[in-house]
């Protein structure tokens, strides 16, 4: 019997996917040539593969490492945080995210390769066999950002042992990627107090004195829940680019006058 018919986190993977459109996450066996995150976080030898790939899409220059090794922070684990994000908020139910259940392709995606998954205790599958109960939502919520970290820590210290990248421009930008895909995931759903929720409460178990989080704009008669980022992806500095919108290099109020700016148009 096919497995994917058979475990609940890959119902609920189909669901997601179903809700939000292709997310690049889903579950199933690795395919060819996809890496197991174990073999990944602590390999200094695979973490140059991957700068090596990322300078290649991207088309940056020898010179532009410090940049790739930004890129790839936010590449890493936007597929694993949108696919896992998208379960937990929906199902509230969290796939296994060990790094060896966990296969990554840098441009196609993560496959969840474990039917084991966390719920809650009323959970119509609480019962099933690969599923583990947790006491409550903050519990499964901590579960979830403890899994994400099991991939940050190792990552993060082979990166600098490789790239000339700092431990806090990581974190930064580690942190602000997970606010991120927790508020694009609530704009999806239509749900902005589900963000206001969510956003606070997962970056708080990141790093309880963090900036990321949300900046909420009025203007003319128009309302809108934006990012706030605690860090910089380093995007301004390759040839064309400017600052994003967010970015935490311009002044507060420079970053409310752009966002308004955008309200006027929705």
């Amino acid at each position: 019997m096919n497995r994917t018919l058979t475990t609940p986190i890959a119902l609920s993977l189909e669901r997601a996917n179903a809700r939000f459109g292709p997310l690049g996450a889903r579950f199933g066996d690795a395919p060819d040539g996809w890496l197991r995150a174990s073999d990944v976080v602590s390999s200094p030898e695979a973490v140059r593969d991957l700068l090596d790939q990322v300078q290649t899409l991207y088309g940056m220059d020898e010179n532009e490492r410090q940049i790739a090794a930004s890129f790839l922070v936010l590449g890493y684990f936007w597929y694993p945080m949108v696919g896992a994000l998208a379960c937990y908020l929906l199902d509230r139910r969290v796939p296994d995210l060990s790094t060896d259940a966990v296969a990554t392709h840098v441009r196609d995606g993560v496959v969840f390769t474990s039917p084991r998954c966390f719920a809650l205790p009323d959970d119509p599958d609480a019962d099933h066999p690969d599923v583990t109960v947790m006491a409550d939502r903050d519990e499964l919520r901590a579960c979830l950002i403890r899994k994400f970290d099991e991939h940050a820590t190792p990552l993060f210290a082979t990166l600098r042992s490789v790239a000339p990248y700092g431990f806090n421009g990581m974190r930064t930008n580690y942190v602000d990627r997970l606010a991120s895909a927790v508020l694009w995931l609530c704009e999806q759903i239509g749900d902005m107090d589900l963000a206001r929720d969510e956003v606070p409460a997962c970056v708080a178990l990141v790093n309880s004195k963090s900036r990321a989080g949300i900046i909420e704009i009025e203007h003319d008669g128009r309302s809108g829940v934006f990012l706030k980022r605690s860090g910089c992806c380093l995007s301004y500095r390759l040839p064309g680019n400017e600052m994003c919108d967010t970015c935490s290099l311009r002044s507060m109020d420079d970053r409310v006058e752009v966002l308004r700016k955008h309200l006027r148009y929705r």
